[in-house]
Formats: structure tokens, C-alpha cells, sequence
């Protein structure tokens, strides 16, 4: 190449970044109206509420899977030749989404990795697996229809074919909402070794030979392989065993005789960072004879601008692994209970709250683990000057005082460290929607900072309330622009709350 034009081909592309980044800039400032434009009539309002078998869709999620169906209906049928070549391609196009489906053992790891919400990670998966059901019902149903002669049991490959068809079809069965809320670690163990029967009855019935389905399928265990791996390394350096330092430790204690809450504290061999709002999988195999099987995420309630040795989550009484452990903590009746425990994390995203000047964070009983990092967070940064909050009021909605008293302490940490020049940003408001009240409004503590309410709360007048930025005391004569607003919500439903 001559060195003019290389010359050239250097210039032209500096002047090209240039103008790339000065339409970026110019751009910018509208895809914030652009994005809030997209979340007002397509990402917030519902299509479908939740229901007890489907829901919620909002409006961005309906499109999106009308949209996903439709392409692969068309990569299904497009210029086929036949109903057989058909089948065919649907059986490939499967092969091809499966690849997703099977990248990981735990979609906490894949979220991660993707930088996105396990929430989304989830309806992504859900999407992409009905969508393998159908193109594998209709590869299955298109072969037997111009195949019928050429099937027999007495074969190898048909056999296999035929215990991989029904594997597959117990798994798409399994992830009901009817068996899939009975044990989520029993769900989740049934769900990885069906899906493995499955992709061994498609190796045995895919031909010989280095086709492009068996690329793609070996692809999805590379892949597989891969992701293992890296969990293991990833989990291994976390709990300290590559150092040998020995494992992390649980330290269980309970709240008392009537109380569903379980109080763990994990002290871990390497201190490890994790952000507000994120969690870890536990996995404790001396809990029970059934719980070196299960592993269940946890959300981490302590906060620490820094590194963390010791994590204290809030467990509640709702699955095996809980259960058990509530169970350990009654019978034994010490005030603690210490085992070897493992986890993998953090995972999840933490969601930033320095730019906001308001934040109303809702939680709904033990949905408090949820907001609790968070609220922390934000009053640390108020006494740093690392944030720009000035108010931060707290909702709880509870069914009966005794979750109030099981949590009191954890409240009055808050208060506690809510102290700085007399600031007080942060306002409790609980709200007891089946324990009778002397009265509708009665003071928690010897302060006015908490208050208990009869009945639901109505999050519409509270949200107005606070976007108004009455509620910020703020200097006379003095021009002050109210700042952004943020609101933290867990375990609200919309049938719990007051409309007004």
C-alpha cells in the first residue's frame, strides 16, 4: 500500500471519530427524552396484569415476543420445498435458540456476564424456551407425519430419539407455574438433568458427521464447558479455597419462638466488594440430608463502601433451604448455629441513587432486605457528601407488628446513623394492614422520624407528595431548583395498594 494513501486512510479516520463523537454529543440530550418517551407508553403500562398462570406483559414485552415468534415462523417456512424440509428447519432453528438455553448452569452467572437483570435474564430464557417447545413439537410432528414407516424402537438412534423427545417434554411441562412454585432447589435440579437427558437423545439422533446441527449443538456444550469453568475458578478464588484458607463460615440465629426470620451472618476468608442490592447464592451441605442439593439466593443487607468480611443477610421462612435452616436454629435451641457454607456472587446489578435529591423507597413485609442496602447507601453518602439526597422516606406495608418488632433493630440502625448535623433526610412510615391500632396514626420510638399507620398506603398521593419537594426544608429568598426523584420499590402488589 502506498504511504500517501495510508496516510490518507489515518486522516480521514481521525476526522470521521471527530464528527462521530460530535454527533454523539448533540445526540445525547435526546435520548433521555426519547428513552422516557419509550418507558411512558411502551416499558411501564400493562398489556396483562399478573396472573396466576401468565403475566405481566407490559406493552415493550408483547411486541417484543409478537416479534421473536414471527421471525422464527419465518425462518421456519421460508422458500421450503417441502412439509418435511420444513420440520427439518424447524428442528436446525431449535438447535440454533438452544444455544442460549444451555450456556450456563445458573442464570445469575449469565446475567452477570450479559450486564443485565436477572429479572430480564429470565423473561429472555422463558421466551426463547417456549419458542424451542414449539419448534421441536412441530420438527417432531412433521418427521413422524412423512417418516412414519422408517421410525422403529429396535433401533439405537430412535430410541434415544424418543427418550430425548420426552425429556424434553417433562422439562417444558416441569416449568408450569404449578410445579415450578412446589421447591425452587427441586425445580431447579430437575430442570438441569432433563435438560441433559435431552441434549444426549439429540446427539444420538443427529447423523454422523460434522453437519451444522451438530456444530450448533456442540457449540451450546462448548459453551457449557466454558461457563462451568469459570464459575468454579470464580467461586473457588471468592470463598478463599484456591489459598487454602479454609471455608466461609454461616452464623444462623433466629428471632425468636414465633418469628419466620432467620439472621445470618457468613464470615468470608477473602473479603470480597458488593454493591447495594446485590445477593449470593448460599449453599450449605450440613444443613440437611437434601440441601447439599440447593442453593438459594440471598440478598446481602450489609453495605460497605469498601471491601466486606462479613455478610449479614435476612433470610425468611419460604423455601426447603430456609425452612430447614429455621427449623436447625428451633430445635437445637442455641442462640447461634455455625456451618460450612459456599456461595457464589455477588450477582445482580445495583442500581445508581447519588443524582437523585428525593428517593421513596417501598417495601412490602420482608421485602425490606431489598431496600435496606440501598437506604444505606444513600444515607452514607449524605454524611460523606458523596450524594446528592436531601430526603429519603421509607414505606413499609406490613400485616401484623410482630414483622415490625422482628425488624426494629435494623430500623434503628438507620436512624441511628442518620444523625450527621442534625440532617435527619430520613422519614419511616409503616403501614399494619391487619393488626389493629389505638389509633390511625401512633409514633414508633421515642422520635418523630417513625410513624405507624392503619391500612394500605396510597402510593399515588405519596409520590406526587414527594416529586412536589414540599417535604425538603429549604433556605427563604433563595432560588433552589428541585432535583430528580427516585422510587425503590419490593413485594408491593398492585392489589395491596390504595389508589385514594
Amino acid at each position: 500500500m502506498d504511504i500517501l494513501v495510508l496516510y490518507a486512510i489515518v486522516v480521514g479516520s481521525l476526522l470521521g471519530l471527530l464528527l462521530v463523537l460530535q454527533a454523539l454529543s448533540f445526540i445525547s440530550p435526546w435520548t433521555t427524552v426519547f428513552a422516557r418517551v419509550v418507558a411512558r407508553h411502551f416499558s411501564y403500562p400493562y398489556f396483562l396484569r399478573r396472573h396466576r398462570l401468565v403475566g405481566p406483559w407490559t406493552r415493550a414485552s408483547l411486541i417484543l415476543h409478537i416479534l421473536y415468534a414471527s421471525l422464527n415462523t419465518f425462518l421456519t417456512l421460508f422458500r421450503t420445498a417441502s412439509v418435511a424440509a420444513a420440520g427439518k428447519r424447524a428442528g436446525t432453528l431449535a438447535l440454533i435458540n438452544l444455544i442460549f438455553l444451555v450456556s450456563t448452569p445458573h442464570l445469575s452467572f449469565l446475567s452477570d456476564f450479559l450486564g443485565i437483570s436477572l429479572r430480564v435474564c429470565h423473561r429472555v430464557h422463558r421466551a426463547i424456551g417456549w419458542t424451542v417447545a414449539a419448534l421441536l413439537l412441530f420438527h417432531v410432528s412433521m418427521a413422524l407425519f412423512s417418516q412414519r414407516a422408517d421410525f422403529s424402537l429396535q433401533q439405537a438412534n430412535d430410541l434415544f430419539t424418543l427418550i430425548g423427545a420426552i425429556s424434553f417434554a417433562m422439562l417444558f411441562v416441569w416449568c408450569l407455574p404449578l410445579f415450578r412454585s412446589l421447591s425452587y432447589g427441586t425445580f431447579l435440579r430437575f430442570h438441569q438433568g432433563l435438560t441433559g437427558v435431552g441434549l444426549y437423545g439429540i446427539w444420538r439422533h443427529l447423523p454422523t458427521g460434522v453437519g451444522f446441527p451438530m456444530m450448533c449443538l456442540y457449540i451450546s456444550l462448548g459453551i457449557l464447558a466454558a461457563t462451568c469453568l469459570m464459575q468454579i475458578f470464580h467461586m473457588l478464588y471468592h470463598n478463599g479455597l484456591l489459598a487454602g484458607r479454609g471455608f466461609p463460615r454461616a452464623i444462623a440465629s433466629g428471632d425468636g419462638d414465633g418469628s419466620s426470620i432467620v439472621r445470618v451472618r457468613l464470615t468470608l476468608p477473602r473479603a470480597i466488594h458488593v454493591q447495594a442490592g446485590q445477593w449470593i447464592n448460599l449453599w450449605m451441605p450440613t444443613l440437611s440430608w437434601w440441601s447439599w442439593m440447593q442453593t438459594y439466593p440471598f440478598i446481602v443487607i450489609s453495605f460497605s463502601p469498601g471491601k466486606q468480611g462479613i455478610l449479614d443477610l435476612l433470610v425468611q421462612s419460604r423455601s426447603a433451604t430456609s425452612t430447614a435452616l429455621l427449623h436447625r436454629v428451633r430445635t437445637e435451641k442455641l442462640k447461634a448455629v455455625s456451618m460450612r457454607a459456599l456461595f457464589s456472587g455477588p450477582h445482580g446489578i445495583s442500581q445508581p441513587v447519588a443524582h437523585y435529591e428525593t428517593v421513596l423507597a417501598v417495601a412490602s413485609g420482608h421485602g425490606i432486605a431489598a431496600v435496606l442496602p440501598y437506604m444505606k447507601k444513600i444515607i452514607h453518602g449524605y454524611n460523606t457528601s458523596t450524594t446528592q439526597a436531601r430526603r429519603l422516606h421509607f414505606v413499609w406495608q406490613v400485616e401484623t407488628l410482630d414483622v415490625v418488632r422482628g425488624g426494629q433493630d435494623l430500623l434503628n440502625h438507620l436512624l441511628e446513623d442518620d444523625t450527621l448535623d442534625n440532617g435527619y433526610i430520613l422519614s419511616i412510615s409503616i403501614y399494619v394492614t391487619k393488626d389493629k391500632l389505638t389509633r390511625d396514626r401512633l409514633p414508633f420510638g421515642n422520635h418523630k422520624r417513625a410513624i405507624l399507620y392503619q391500612g394500605f398506603p396510597n402510593l399515588r398521593d405519596l409520590i406526587s407528595q414527594e416529586a412536589s419537594g414540599e417535604m425538603i426544608e429549604r433556605l427563604p429568598h433563595i432560588e433552589d431548583e428541585a432535583g430528580k426523584m427516585l422510587v425503590l420499590g419490593k413485594g408491593l402488589k398492585h392489589s395491596q395498594v390504595s389508589s385514594g
